[in-house]
């Protein structure tokens, strides 16, 4: 059986194969120079090192791996045995439905968690020299460490899933891209600021650019901007003052004339008529002195990821979606083995005629009668009456 799932698969695999040797060279010859350039005790997260065309496609090209495994190695691995319908040949044999598609889904299973495992150590390992100042920014946090073996994982099954819905590889394929885009993209924003408690800390409008200007229905207001935590994930920040209550609009806009006039002198006459929309941009002196102006008044309450929680959040992310891609195939599985074999239309491959007695032979030879025949009586009595002699 492994044997028989492996040669169905070996020209896939031997593609990807080969696209992943490239890429290692690739990674790797570039990598090593790039470790020349950068020595350890360097921080090149904001030098120009080179590569710069390699950093932007390498990252893309990591997130872009997984669902392609699911395209085109999990969407045609069912899809394209029902749509053929060569399954009638493999569901005849000794092999249950569900050892036919268990070993199937866990030979090219594990090649594409190798696959993404691999692909994701070289970019890991590439981008190690240079760092990145927020780990857990959306393009950094997916482009590294463990999560692409959950993402590969999940799209293998997405498009194993999809084929047993479809039938059909081409409607499978796009399905397996549509769902897996959108369920990374709603887990990015919405599941991944809440696996794990963030943590809070006050700022002062002096430290770095924190404070920002924006209009709003009361005029011109400060507003809190989310600073950069090295090592860290800065998720939001507010504007509070000295005990914690975040104050209101008019508030704000009486606090910015008050402080800081120069700023405020571009505010309207009457709440909300012509007030900016969106950022402002005054001088950053302008801003560095206001800051100094409203510290003793207002602070910077800011909710972040801590360094500490990188790892857990990539272990935490990549069970998650592992757990569902097992949740996945477990369900496509079972139901295999429950769905009765769809009957093939008239007229094609396999379908059965209607009336049996044109394929059956014995239907056309007339029962033998009980005595044995007499004188000069014909011996064809076997034969169809279609066939006697005149």
């Amino acid at each position: 059986m492994i044997w028989v799932a492996w040669r169905q698969f070996r020209t896939q695999a031997l593609v990807t194969l080969g696209l992943l040797v490239a890429f290692a060279v690739l990674v790797l010859v570039t990598g090593l120079h790039l470790r020349d350039a950068c020595p350890p005790i360097t921080d090149c997260s904001s030098t120009n090192v080179g590569y710069q065309p390699l950093r932007e496609l390498l990252g893309p090209a990591l997130l872009a791996i997984p669902a392609l495994l699911g395209m085109f190695w999990g969407a045609p691995l069912l899809a394209r045995e029902l749509e053929s319908g060569t399954y009638r040949l493999a569901w005849t044999q000794s092999v249950t439905r569900r050892r036919w598609l268990s070993v199937r889904v866990a030979l090219v299973g594990l090649t594409a968690l190798a696959v993404a495992g691999l692909a994701s150590w070289l970019v890991s390992w590439w981008f190690a020299p240079i760092g990145t100042a927020d780990r857990f920014a959306s393009g950094a946090f997916d482009e590294r460490g463990i999560v692409a073996l959950g993402y590969a994982g999940f799209a293998f099954a997405l498009g194993i899933a999809a084929g047993a819905l479809t039938r059909r590889t081409l409607p499978a394929v796009a399905a397996t891209l549509l769902a897996f885009v959108a369920t990374r993209v709603a887990f990015t924003f919405w599941v991944r600021p809440h696996i794990l408690a963030p943590r809070h800390a006050l700022f002062a409008l002096t430290d770095g650019k924190i404070l920002g200007i924006s209009g709003g229905p009361f005029g011109l207001t400060p507003i809190a901007g989310v600073p950069a935590i090295k090592n860290a994930g800065a998720i939001a920040a507010t504007l509070v003052d000295r005990i914690g209550h975040a104050p209101g609009g008019g508030r704000l806009h009486g606090l910015l004339v008050r402080y800081c006039p120069t700023i405020a002198s571009g505010a309207p006459q009457k709440p909300g008529a012509g007030a900016a929309k969106g950022l402002v941009g005054p001088p950053e002196t302008s801003l560095l002195s206001c800051g100094r102006a409203l510290s003793p008044h207002l602070q910077a309450l800011v909710t972040f990821q801590p360094a500490s929680h990188y790892w857990p959040l990539q272990a935490l992310e990549t069970a998650i979606f592992l757990a569902v891609a097992l949740a996945l195939i477990g369900a496509t599985i079972w139901r295999l083995g429950r769905r009765t074999p769809r009957r093939p239309a008239a007229g094609a491959p396999g379908a059965r005629i209607a009336d049996p007695s044109v394929l059956d032979p014995a239907s056309q030879v007339r029962p033998m009668p009980t005595g044995a025949p007499k004188g000069d009586e014909r011996s064809d009595w076997s034969l169809p009456r279609s066939t006697e002699r005149n």
